[in-house]
């Protein structure tokens, strides 16, 4: 009754610049053009008292420091969500009438606690798995309709492709190929390598505990050093960075592919780069066959920022509305990722063959990690992962053993 005597009092304000204003905070590009041009105004005809702003997030860090924050935030999966909760920055969302029918129409897999409140409710999915070039692999001696289920398959299948003559431009052709220019990004680029990592511990290990207070990722059983040791011998076959990238017909597999990249299909080198015809999608390989195939939870969460009880609940129904069906599929249609609720999965969007692999995928991942701590860990890391991949300087069981050293001291301090 409060909450709707409270959206009564302010619709019914008699002067347009009392409007009280929503402020979402989105990725640019895409996001902020779709939330700008459907959710907006949609919004506003709901609660015509109220102006939906619609931010880019590139400031968000800078604007925290000087205690300035939007009201909703369509940020990330894992330690961003840690980070803002334990810092007492954001509203927990179960305190909210209605929160339990969204809960109820979200596949439970996508939902998760932090400090035993729920301060997210996920907005859409994201997962990665491999593609690979056919001709490539015909041109090779590979079957097109074998792509390699190990990972000594791929580094198999990495080396013959290597082995190809430079197309007529003079480019070289690799067998694989990676983001490292990427590393510096930190957690974000973790989670574009961790998906590969589970595959070497059966999706059990993570970087750090089920707390968050010790690594894991140096115990021998979680495959780390074998992770690093395959990578690098990836790598061998692989570009240095992504200036050479899959869509320039010279790369044989890439096993970071997300749903949306999809798009970048149709500017391929020479003309559209069709799936199932030239290129195939298939799992990240595994150690041994028969192991599942995993790979990572990643998409954006809708989060919260504590402000008064009537800016919260009007925050509260902008999730509301980002929630709904119709409008969870348009941002999904839109913005190329894979839906949360429930009642989306058999909709015929996600029935394509571009899609259902990765919706099928999506009931054998891992979450990105809810810890605030993570990102310096996942630093470190990465910062051995670059020594043992990229320059050759240390061999991956004393990178791992000097990492999670590092790792406990900063999860000490």
């Amino acid at each position: 009754m409060y909450k709707w005597l409270t959206i009564a009092l302010i619709m019914m304000t008699p002067f347009a610049w009392a409007k009280e204003r929503i402020e979402f905070m989105v990725p640019p590009g895409d996001y902020m053009n779709f939330v700008s041009d459907v959710i907006k105004p949609e919004y506003e005809r709901r609660y015509p008292g109220v102006e939906l702003v619609v931010t880019s997030d590139g400031n968000l860090e800078t604007r925290m420091a000087a205690g300035d924050y939007p009201n909703v935030y369509a940020g990330i999966f894992g330690y961003q969500v840690a980070r803002y909760a334990r810092l007492g920055r954001l509203a927990y969302l179960n305190q909210f009438d209605g929160f339990d029918g969204v809960s109820e129409r979200v596949d439970q897999d996508f939902m998760a606690e932090n400090f035993g409140r729920n301060y997210f409710i996920p907005w859409h999915a994201t997962t990665q798995m491999m593609i690979y070039n056919k001709e490539l692999f015909a041109e090779a001696g590979l079957d097109p309709e074998k792509p390699p289920v190990t990972w000594d398959e791929y580094v198999y299948a990495a080396k013959k492709i290597s082995q190809l003559p430079r197309r007529r431009n003079g480019s070289r052709v690799y067998g694989s190929v990676f983001w490292n220019e990427e590393i510096s990004s930190g957690s974000w680029y973790w989670s574009m390598l961790s998906q590969m990592y589970y595959n070497f511990n059966n999706g059990e290990y993570q970087l750090l505990n089920r707390y968050g207070t010790h690594p894991v990722f140096d115990r021998k059983e979680a495959g780390m050093a074998e992770f690093m040791g395959i990578m690098r011998e990836i790598q061998k076959y692989s570009p240095l960075t992504m200036e050479q990238d899959f869509f320039s017909r010279t790369i044989g597999m890439w096993p970071q592919y997300g749903f949306g990249w999809r798009l970048n299909l149709q500017d391929a080198l020479g003309g559209p780069m069709e799936i199932g015809k030239d290129v195939g999608i298939a799992p990240l390989p595994v150690r041994n066959e028969g192991d599942p195939h995993f790979s990572n939870l990643d998409g954006r969460a809708l989060m919260m920022f504590k402000n008064t009880h009537e800016i919260e609940d009007l925050s509260w129904n902008l999730i509301e509305l980002l929630m709904e069906d119709r409008f969870n599929l348009k941002a999904a249609q839109a913005l190329q990722q894979l839906p949360t609720l429930r009642s989306l999965k058999e909709h015929p969007h996600f029935q394509t063959e571009e899609a259902i692999p990765f919706v099928n995928q999506l009931e054998n991942t891992v979450m990105n990690e809810s810890f605030a701590s993570v990102a310096d860990v996942s630093n470190i890391v990465l910062r051995y992962y670059s020594r043992v991949v990229l320059r050759g300087e240390l061999e991956p069981e004393e990178a791992v053993r000097r990492a999670g050293q590092k790792a406990r001291k900063v999860l000490r301090n």
